[in-house]
């Protein structure tokens, strides 16, 4: 009888730590923290406006190709490819923390003397993927999607 009850609780207790993490677009399961998964240097693959591909993006922190460097201290780094001066710009500063049991992340940079400040959902959070959605103030749907992470220097 006490295995009975010990197997039902860990089922539940299983069950908690498994649906709080889960996004649509999956993983279904994973044991490595949501920080661990996000923590790293990710390229921006691909970038979609209203589920429209967008090529050249007229939001310069939206552009395909761009990085994007999330550190565990909930700082953001942005690395953007300014192809009128030919040089990559830096944001000044950022920051990044989950929202609503993980399932949001809220994004805070400067970059090019523009701020931009957002929560979104995410969608896809693995080691090698990273998609999120958020509406900018004009109540565009931007869908960012992430590839390459890397954990160097960290």
């Amino acid at each position: 009888m006490m295995k009975k009850i010990l197997l039902v609780c860990l089922l539940a207790l299983s069950g908690i730590v498994f649906v709080s993490c889960r996004y649509n677009e999956g993983p279904w399961i994973s044991f490595i923290k949501p920080e661990e998964r996000l923590v790293g240097y990710w390229k921006l693959a691909d970038v979609y406006c209203n589920g429209t591909k967008v090529d050249s993006s007229t939001v310069f922190a939206n552009k395909a190709g761009n990085y994007y460097a999330f550190f565990f201290e909930g700082m953001v780094s942005v690395s953007a490819l300014d192809t009128t001066m030919n040089r990559w710009e830096e944001s000044d500063y950022g920051g990044w923390q989950f929202e609503n049991h993980c399932k949001e992340i809220y994004v805070t940079f400067s970059l090019k003397h523009r701020k931009y400040e957002y929560t979104a959902v995410i969608k896809r959070l693995t080691r090698d993927d990273l998609i999120y959605e958020y509406n900018d103030n004009n109540g565009d749907l931007w869908r960012l999607e992430f590839e390459s992470r890397s954990t160097m220097y960290y």
